[in-house]
């Protein structure tokens, strides 16, 4: 969160309805739409492996290529139900929406579980908050095959890079590339998730619907039913026809979704659902992450420099080699009067909200 937004938080979910000025749509059509998609046959998703994979195999294979699934992860993570969640964090609001001016408005968890299980909305709201109780983030442990972590090279100006994901069903996420080339991975502790993945190579007009549908009717489409609905068959029909690879199935309780950087990607809860998320940065996206960064945020390049240079002279090297490659010109903080130093904080973090 940057210095200009607000946080509001909220005793009901009418009240942040009336803030937000909700406008429900015909919510027995969009309960018709929703359970066609459930019916939906999918193919088996191939790319799916048991927590036997070795970190060295999926580094050579799959790292910074393509999606995978790992059944597993969250073997030795306890306390993750229903009953533990809401006797646990009644008391602490959450973030589960987003007003026009990049506000973050929250609801006390009781409050948002109360709406979760009696909601018939079109577009639900869904917690997706960095800000993570210290209790619950001791409630699970990195991946073992998710070891290195270089945005950690930001040190107190890192923006929130992990996430906690509440919703109901018909909840998710639009299409969308993760910022600054970085990957993710996602577990999910309850409930199950659809997934659509296309790869970095996609024209984003394409993947956006913009050059599917015309511009009125894609100005409706603001949530994963639309989305799922009406662009997604259109994106399927043109990568066959283009012989374009692409991804589209379901994330079952306990699986783990690797999201390599650059791929497009979008969800839909097809159950009430709970996850872990984090972003990263590591060898093998770090050339991608080095050339974007310095690109769309140049004024924090020179701290992320400086800080390796101080942590990690193998890694510093290899910043140099990439400088020289592609003639990046480090600008340090105090060169750009234009750009103050919380500016560019800002900047980074709303690539990240």
């Amino acid at each position: 969160m940057n210095q200009s937004q607000k946080q509001y938080e909220f005793k009901n979910v009418n009240e942040l309805k009336t803030f937000l000025k909700y406008n429900q749509r015909e919510s027995n059509q969009y309960e018709q739409i929703f359970n066609d998609l459930l019916h939906e046959k999918l193919q088996e998703f191939p790319n799916k492996f048991d927590n036997s994979l070795s970190l060295q195999e999926f580094q050579i294979k799959y790292d910074s290529k393509i999606p995978i699934v790992i059944k597993g992860l969250d073997i030795d993570w306890d306390n993750w139900n229903w009953n533990y969640l809401i006797q646990n964090y009644s008391e602490y609001y959450f973030r589960c929406a987003i007003d026009d001016d990049g506000n973050y408005l929250k609801l006390k968890f009781d409050q948002y579980i109360q709406y979760l299980r009696d909601n018939d909305d079109y577009n639900p709201f869904y917690i997706f908050d960095g800000d993570i109780p210290e209790n619950m983030l001791n409630q699970y442990k990195i991946p073992y095959l998710f070891p290195q972590d270089y945005l950690s090279y930001l040190k107190q100006k890192r923006p929130q890079y992990r996430w906690i994901l509440c919703g109901p069903k018909k909840s998710g996420s639009m299409i969308h590339v993760d910022p600054y080339e970085t990957s993710a991975w996602n577990c999910v502790v309850l409930g199950k998730k659809r997934w659509i993945m296309f790869p970095p190579t996609i024209d984003k007009n394409i993947v956006k619907g913009k050059t599917l549908i015309n511009k009125e009717a894609l100005l409706n489409i603001n949530n994963p039913i639309d989305y799922f609905s009406i662009i997604v068959p259109l994106v399927k029909k043109y990568c066959d026809q283009q012989n374009i690879l692409y991804y589209d199935f379901i994330q079952d309780k306990h699986d783990t979704v690797y999201v390599p950087n650059g791929w497009w990607h979008a969800v839909l809860n097809i159950e009430d659902c709970v996850a872990v998320t984090q972003n990263y940065v590591n060898d093998q996206n770090f050339d991608q992450f080095w050339m974007a960064f310095n690109k769309e945020n140049p004024t924090l390049s020179q701290q992320f420099q400086t800080n390796v240079q101080q942590d990690n002279l193998e890694l510093y090297q290899k910043i140099l080699i990439l400088n020289s490659k592609y003639n990046i010109q480090i600008k340090s903080l105090q060169q750009d009067d234009n750009i103050s130093e919380q500016d560019s904080l800002d900047e980074f973090q709303n690539q990240f909200d």
